[in-house]
């Protein structure tokens, strides 16, 4: 197994990742999974744009979804939410089939339903997995962030930061994509230039409780989408924000909600309803981002409203969400 391994592949985050304080974990340099087809096996790798053709995208679908750890039939309901995503979401009729180029961002994926991810043969076919496995969740963890790219994105960089204010063990995954500025029509380049954004998956700390830990958290995600050498950056996920003091969190961060409606405009709630119980539906998942200069990034949709696999059976109880993120001519 070892000699499938790149050991090369271990990336450093910049001195500059985030603003780091004493009290804070560093950022943890990440390893990326490829399937391998002609040795039928998974192999970590530094080479994850192998097979990309220029020119690079410009624009990609990215999907977030809390797919729920604390539920019966965990397996049934990861195929379930996979399968959602590639016929519903990306429209891939077969497993053999490309999606385009996309982010699938998952939290609360059990690890005993890891390896399911990693059978999937759509994903085999098409992704790049980060991180590698459940260990590389913080300590102890039973649960945790899973971050898919599509092979037609190059991955240059993945990291991950554990949240020392974390009861609950929560992390985020970070991973560093390339992509293109459109050319103009009459240029007879490829593109207009090489760019790259940091695409940050994350779960922030839960229920009323984790209310004081949850703008840090958020802070810390927020530096390291202003790194340097970054064209821009976005975080999306589960930000659990369940009480009137999450309404200006992201604000205080620096970041850009891709909502465009109010905090209590029902049409973006994405959590309270599967099923209905002690709190109050609300817009628990969001996508944010640095100042979209340069890109664009389209407000969200919600996807997996109703999906169950069986009676009263939800594939989870969060709904996910669906944007798609553009990079922008400026001139």
């Amino acid at each position: 197994m070892s000699s499938d391994i790149d050991e090369s592949f271990i990336p450093s985050p910049p001195s500059d990742f985030y603003d780091t304080e004493g009290e804070e974990s560093p950022p943890l340099p990440v390893r990326v999974l490829r399937y391998s087809s002609r040795k039928k096996r998974w192999a970590q790798t530094s080479n994850c744009a192998r097979g990309v053709r220029e020119p690079l995208p410009s624009s990609i679908r990215l999907v977030t979804w809390n797919i729920d750890f604390a539920s019966a039939e965990k397996k049934k309901r990861l195929l379930a939410v996979l399968s959602y995503i590639q016929y519903r979401v990306l429209r891939c009729g077969t497993t053999s089939e490309r999606p385009e180029p996309c982010c699938i961002l998952l939290q609360e994926v059990h690890a005993s339903v890891f390896t399911q991810i990693l059978n999937s043969e759509w994903v085999r076919r098409c992704f790049i997995v980060v991180p590698t496995g459940p260990e590389k969740w913080p300590e102890q963890a039973f649960y945790g962030n899973v971050t898919l790219v599509s092979r037609t994105i190059p991955v240059v960089n993945a990291s991950t930061i554990v949240f020392s204010n974390s009861d609950m063990k929560r992390s985020a995954i970070f991973v560093d994509i390339k992509l293109s500025i459109p050319a103009h029509e009459d240029e007879p380049r490829l593109s207009g230039g090489i760019v790259t954004l940091r695409i940050a998956n994350t779960h922030l700390e839960s229920l009323p409780p984790g209310a004081n830990a949850r703008p840090r958290q958020l802070k810390l995600i927020a530096n390291a989408l202003h790194g340097k050498g970054l064209f821009g950056g976005i975080v999306a996920g589960d930000m659990n924000a369940i009480v009137p003091s999450d309404e200006t969190i992201a604000e205080d961060a620096g970041l850009c909600d891709a909502w465009e409606g109010s905090d209590d405009d029902e049409d973006g709630f994405t959590w309270g309803y599967q099923p209905l119980g002690e709190y109050a539906p609300g817009r628990l998942d969001k996508v944010l981002s640095t100042r979209p200069e340069g890109f664009v990034v389209e407000e969200p949709e919600r996807i997996g409203m109703g999906e169950a696999i069986g009676k009263g059976k939800w594939v989870s109880d969060h709904y996910g969400l669906v944007t798609r993120v553009r990079i922008v001519r400026e001139d």
